[in-house]
C-alpha cells in the first residue's frame, strides 16, 4: 500500500450525485414530494379541525353510539359541498350573519362561502371512530385527573385511518325517503329506521367504495346516489378540487332552471283556471236570459192550452144541450125568423 498519492475523498468527483442537483432541495422530484406533504398536511387540518373557528373538532360519541371501543362520533359535525367540516352551531351562525348583513345592505363577509346556500347544503357527518386507552392506563397525573381517551376516525370496512389525510374518504349523503300516506300505521318503522340512521357511521374511505361497489353499500348505507357522495378536503393537484367545483355550480344552476320553470308551470295552469271559470261564469249569464225565455213561453203556452181546453168544454155542452145551443148558437141565430125567436122567447120564459 502506498506510493500511489491517495485519494481526496472530499473531491467531488467521487461524490455520489456530483454535478447533479437532485440531492438539492429545489430538485423537481423534491418539489413534488413536497407538495403532497403539504396536501397531506392541508387534508389533516381540514379532516381534524373547524373551518370557520379552527377549533379541533369533537369526536366523541354520545353514550347511545357507544358500542365497546368502537363508536360512531356525534351529528354535531356538518360537510359543505368542497369537502370542508363545520362545527354545526358555527355554521348556524355564521348563515345568521349573512343574514342580518343582508337585511341591513351592508357588506356580506361569509365564511362559509357563497358555495353553502343555507342549511340544505350542509349535511351532518358521524365518523367510525376507534378509541385507544390513556398513555398511563387512565391513572392520574397528579392534579387528580386522568388523561383523556383518544377518539381517531377509520374507516369501518378497511379500518384506514381517515383523519391522518392519507385516506381519501367520502360522506355518504342518504336520498330522502318518500313520505308515507299512513303515517300511523308507519309511524313506529319510521322512527326505527331514523333512529339507525342517526346513530350509524356514514363516512367510508374510497378503498371501501372501490372494493364494496355502491350497489354493495346500499344495504347497510343506503338508499343513496353515487352523485350525492361528498368527497372529504378534495386535493387542488390533480384538478380534483376544481372539478368539484365545476359539477356543483352545475348542479346550483340546473337547480335554479328547474326552480324557475316550475314557477312559470303554476303560473301558467293558474292562468289556465281562471281563463275558465270566467268562461263558466260567461256562458251562465248568457244562458239566463234564454232560460227565462223558455220558462216564460213555457208558462204562456199552458195558460193557452188551459183555456182551449175550457172553450172546449163548453161549446161542447152548448152543442149538447138545445136551449143552450139556442141562446148561444151563432148559426142558429142568424139563420132565425123574428117570428121564431118571439116563439123561442115565449117558450123559455114559460
Amino acid at each position: 500500500m502506498g506510493g500511489d498519492g491517495g485519494t481526496i475523498s472530499s473531491n467531488r468527483t467521487y461524490l455520489r450525485g456530483a454535478g447533479k442537483a437532485c440531492h438539492t432541495a429545489d430538485h423537481p422530484s423534491n418539489a413534488a414530494k413536497r407538495a403532497k406533504l403539504e396536501d397531506t398536511e392541508q387534508a389533516r387540518l381540514i379532516l381534524t379541525t373547524c373551518a370557520i373557528s379552527g377549533a379541533v373538532l369533537d369526536l366523541t360519541p354520545s353514550s347511545k353510539q357507544q358500542h365497546g371501543n368502537n363508536s360512531c362520533s356525534g351529528a354535531d359535525i356538518v360537510v359543505c359541498p368542497y369537502g370542508k367540516l363545520y362545527k354545526r352551531e358555527e355554521a348556524l351562525e355564521a348563515l345568521l350573519r349573512r343574514s342580518q348583513q343582508i337585511n341591513n345592505g351592508s357588506n356580506v363577509t361569509d365564511a362559509l362561502g357563497s358555495h353553502v346556500r343555507g342549511m340544505k347544503d350542509l349535511h351532518p357527518v358521524r365518523f367510525y371512530v376507534t378509541t385507544s386507552a390513556p398513555s398511563n392506563g387512565g391513572n392520574n397525573n397528579g392534579n387528580g385527573r386522568g388523561t383523556m381517551a383518544r377518539y381517531t376516525a377509520t374507516c369501518p370496512i378497511t379500518s384506514g385511518e381517515i383523519g391522518s389525510g392519507n385516506v381519501p374518504s367520502f360522506v355518504i349523503v342518504r336520498s330522502k325517503n318518500p313520505k308515507s300516506k299512513d303515517k300511523k300505521k308507519n309511524s313506529s318503522s319510521d322512527n326505527d329506521e331514523t333512529d339507525g340512521i342517526e346513530f350509524s357511521p356514514n363516512v367510508i374511505s374510497e378503498r371501501a367504495i372501490k372494493e364494496m361497489g355502491i350497489e354493495g353499500l346500499q344495504s347497510e348505507y343506503g338508499p343513496f346516489e353515487e352523485r350525492n357522495m361528498i368527497r372529504l378536503a378534495p386535493p387542488k393537484a390533480g384538478g380534483v378540487f376544481e372539478e368539484i367545483q365545476r359539477t356543483w355550480e352545475a348542479r346550483v344552476e340546473e337547480e335554479r332552471v328547474a326552480k324557475m320553470q316550475k314557477k312559470k308551470d303554476k303560473k301558467r295552469k293558474r292562468g289556465s283556471t281562471v281563463d275558465v271559470s270566467a268562461k263558466k261564469k260567461s256562458e251562465t249569464k248568457t244562458s239566463l236570459p234564454v232560460v227565462a225565455a223558455a220558462a216564460s213561453a213555457s208558462i204562456q203556452g199552458k195558460k193557452t192550452s188551459v183555456a182551449d181546453e175550457a172553450r172546449s168544454n163548453i161549446q161542447t155542452k152548448v152543442a149538447n144541450n138545445s136551449v143552450l145551443s139556442s141562446l148561444f148558437g151563432g148559426a142558429g141565430k142568424k139563420n132565425q125568423t123574428e117570428k121564431e125567436k118571439r116563439d123561442a122567447l115565449f117558450t123559455r120564459n114559460c
